[in-house]
């Protein structure tokens, strides 16, 4: 393993930096936001890392106290100290949400993503009625789960027995959940199925387009030069 390279400032944000700078870093982490995953599904998600960075990069952050590894299969966590990451690193997918305001591109778009993201800026006060347990196929598997105000969001299928359904392709999943589209017109499209509490999973886009509307920034345009 390389010698990290440090910024050798005392500065928190610097210190901070020391561990997450590194290429990749922070996108293993994004996936661990996820819920504990295994090597080959880290890799997986972003096979460019290689199997040897990905190695050199999680014995780092394991031996810091970030990630955990749980055997005798072994899975990466986030530890309880790796979950103070959360907040920042959802901080930066809103910001870079305002990136993609131009247009998706549905063949490496990432909709988990997206609604990891609205579990940040979702509005609880919007959430507090709404119940709802979601299996959404759209491109990949994932589940959201909202309860008592809190939205959750986990890879893979839903835990739950009967839960409520969305099938969509990618692009159309983060249309909706930046309310560039409503689900009645998805549905009419033939671009979006439901299943289950269908009126709950449009209550659920339209919160998530109201987050979208107040926390994302969206890039301004080029200075002329």
């Amino acid at each position: 393993m390389g010698a990290v390279r440090r910024y050798g400032q005392a500065c928190p944000v610097a210190t901070a930096m020391d561990v997450l700078g590194e290429r990749w870093t922070v996108l293993i982490l994004r996936e661990l936001l996820l819920g504990p995953k295994r090597f080959t599904e880290i890799l997986g998600r972003m096979p460019s890392i290689g199997p040897n960075r990905l190695t050199d990069r999680l014995r780092t952050l394991h031996s810091i106290g970030v990630v955990s590894k749980a055997e005798p299969t072994p899975e990466y966590a986030l530890t309880e100290f790796g979950e103070g990451l959360r907040t920042p690193i959802i901080g930066l997918g809103l910001w870079g949400l305002g990136l993609m305001s131009s247009g998706v591109d549905s063949s490496t778009a990432r909709p988990d993503m997206v609604a990891l993201c609205m579990t940040e800026a979702a509005d609880p006060g919007r959430l507090a009625d709404l119940a709802l347990e979601c299996d959404v196929d759209a491109g990949e598997r994932f589940s959201m789960s909202v309860s008592d105000g809190v939205l959750q969001v986990r890879s893979g299928p839903s835990r739950a027995s009967s839960p409520s359904t969305i099938v969509c392709d990618a692009g159309t999943f983060i249309e909706l959940s930046l309310g560039s589209e409503t689900p009645s017109a998805a549905v009419s499209s033939g671009r979006l199925a439901t299943g289950g509490d269908s009126a709950a999973v449009s209550r659920l886009f339209e919160v998530f387009a109201d987050a979208a509307r107040r926390h994302i920034a969206v890039q301004p345009a080029p200075l002329a030069t």
